[in-house]
C-alpha cells in the first residue's frame, strides 16, 4: 500500500554475488527496481550508485551514453555490471587487446539513490564475494587499486592526445590563411618545428595509423595499448596483481609521464614563443584575399 500511494519508489536490491562470466568480460550485475506511479519527466530522474561513504562511482540518466535509465510508468529495471566509470577516450581511439573499462567494484556495502525532481530516496545494497574464488577482500581490494590507477593514467594519456590535436587544429587555421602575408614563412617555419615536436609525443603514446580494428596487426601498439592491455590481463579473474604485472605498470607509467612532460614542455615553452611570433607579425585576425583579376578573352 506504501508503494501504491507513492509517486516513486526505490526498492531494495538483494545481495548480489560479484561473478565473471563470458571471455569478454561478462558477468553478474546489480539489479535495481524502482517504480513510477505516473511518467515523470525524464530530464529530472536520475540513479546515482555511491561507495558507502557518499563518494560517486556512476551516475544514469535516461539520456546516458550507452545505457540509458528507463523512466515509465509502473516498474522499472537497471542492471549495474559493477564497473566503475570508464578511462576518458578519444575520437577515432583504436586498440589492441586493451580496455578501457572501469574495475570492477570491491565485494562490499554500497548506495543507490534516486533523484526525481527535488526529492530522492537511497537504500543500500550489498556485492558479495564469489563463495567459488580463494581470493581475500585485500586481493580483490589490490586488483581494484591497480586497475583504477592504470583508468587514470590512460585517462590522461587520452586527455593529452586531445590536447595535442586540438592545438595542432588552431596552429593548422593560422598557418592556412596566411597567404604572401608579410613574416608568413617564419610562422609557417615555427609551425611546422611545433607540430613537429606534439606529433612526436603523439606518436609515443599512440599508434596514430590505426584506422581500422585490424590495423593494430601492422602497426607497432604505443603505450597507452600497452598499458591498456596490461589492465585487460590483470582483471582476469579474481587475483590480486602479479610482481612481474607491477614491474610492467610501473616502466609503461614512466615511460607515459615522460612524454607528458614532453608535453608540458612544448606547452609552456614553444606554444606561447609561436603565439608571441605571430603577435610581432601583426597578423590581422581575419584576412580577405584579393580579388583575382578575371581572364579577358
Amino acid at each position: 500500500d506504501e508503494v501504491a500511494a507513492s509517486a516513486h519508489w526505490l526498492f531494495t536490491p538483494r545481495p548480489t554475488y560479484r561473478m565473471i562470466g563470458g571471455r569478454f568480460g561478462g558477468g553478474s550485475a546489480v539489479t535495481f527496481r524502482y517504480y513510477f506511479r505516473d511518467a515523470p519527466d525524464s530530464s529530472a530522474v536520475t540513479l546515482k550508485i555511491l561507495e558507502t561513504d557518499g563518494d560517486v562511482i556512476r551516475t544514469f540518466t535516461p539520456k546516458s551514453k550507452g545505457q540509458k535509465l528507463a523512466v515509465e510508468a509502473g516498474m522499472n529495471a537497471f542492471r549495474w555490471n559493477m564497473r566503475y566509470e570508464d578511462a576518458e577516450t578519444f575520437p577515432g581511439l583504436i586498440m589492441w587487446a586493451g580496455t578501457t573499462s572501469g574495475p570492477r567494484a570491491v565485494p562490499g556495502v554500497y548506495q543507490a539513490r534516486l533523484i526525481v525532481g527535488d526529492d530522492s530516496t537511497t537504500v543500500p545494497f550489498e556485492i558479495k564475494k564469489d563463495p567459488r574464488s580463494s581470493a581475500t577482500i585485500a586481493d580483490l581490494q589490490a586488483q581494484f587499486d591497480f586497475l583504477l590507477e592504470i583508468r587514470d593514467k590512460l585517462s590522461e594519456t587520452h586527455r593529452a592526445i586531445k590536447k595535442i590535436r586540438d592545438v595542432r587544429s588552431q596552429v593548422k587555421a593560422i598557418t592556412s590563411r596566411l597567404g604572401d602575408y608579410e613574416g608568413a614563412d617564419e610562422i609557417r617555419a615555427a609551425a611546422k618545428a611545433l607540430n613537429e615536436k606534439l606529433t612526436a609525443v603523439e606518436e609515443a603514446l599512440y599508434q596514430t595509423k590505426n584506422q581500422s580494428r585490424q590495423d593494430p596487426l601492422n602497426f607497432p601498439i604505443r603505450l597507452n595499448n600497452k598499458l591498456a592491455a596490461l589492465a585487460s590481463t590483470a582483471s582476469i579473474g579474481d587475483y590480486r596483481p602479479t610482481r612481474q604485472a607491477l614491474a610492467v605498470k610501473q616502466e609503461l607509467t614512466a615511460a607515459i609521464d615522460a612524454e607528458l612532460a614532453k608535453l608540458r614542455t612544448i606547452l609552456e615553452t614553444d606554444l606561447p614563443a609561436f603565439n608571441e611570433l605571430v603577435r610581432e607579425k601583426a597578423i590581422p585576425a581575419v584576412i580577405v584575399k584579393p580579388d583575382e583579376t578575371p581572364v579577358m578573352n
